[in-house]
């Protein structure tokens, strides 16, 4: 088997378009959580968090930051944008659902139930995004200007 020829069948735009997806998601919400820890709102990182007002605010900004993240994600995947947030989107929902069993005594399990729910659709949500932007975007360049 020739190895060039496999990579070349790689979807390499498609596989680095949910790492880089995945990746941004992370790094905000790793910086997120680091300063809510600085400022005594937070837990330190890796400590359970239980409160239900915490998990909330946790919630919010992880739902934000996934849907940024797919943004990334549809940007980057251009013409298989709608696959790749798909991807990402389950992506997320498989791992919170192995971290309500992993994460068992660090979390309360409403909340990773929660986010694996919400994994694709917020995926979704930040594809719909991207491609609306992307519309309007090419539609501006076709609007005549009056002079």
């Amino acid at each position: 088997m020739d190895i060039q020829k496999i990579i070349k069948k790689l979807p390499l735009r498609l596989i680095i378009s949910v790492i880089v997806g995945i990746a941004v998601a992370m790094i905000l919400s790793i910086i997120t959580h680091l300063i809510l820890y600085w400022v005594n709102v937070f837990p330190k990182p890796g400590k359970p968090m239980f409160e239900t007002d915490l998990l909330w605010i946790s919630l919010v900004y992880h739902s934000f930051y996934a849907v940024v993240g797919a943004y990334f994600t549809a940007m980057i995947a251009e013409d298989k944008a709608r696959k790749a947030v798909f991807i990402l989107g389950t992506k997320e929902a498989i791992m919170w659902l192995l971290g309500t069993i992993l994460l068992w005594k660090h979390a309360a399990p409403w909340y990773n139930v929660t986010k694996a729910l919400l994994g694709i659709p917020l995926a979704m949500l930040g594809g719909k995004i991207y491609t609306v932007y992307k519309k309007k975007k090419e539609e501006a360049k076709f609007v005549p200007h009056k002079i």
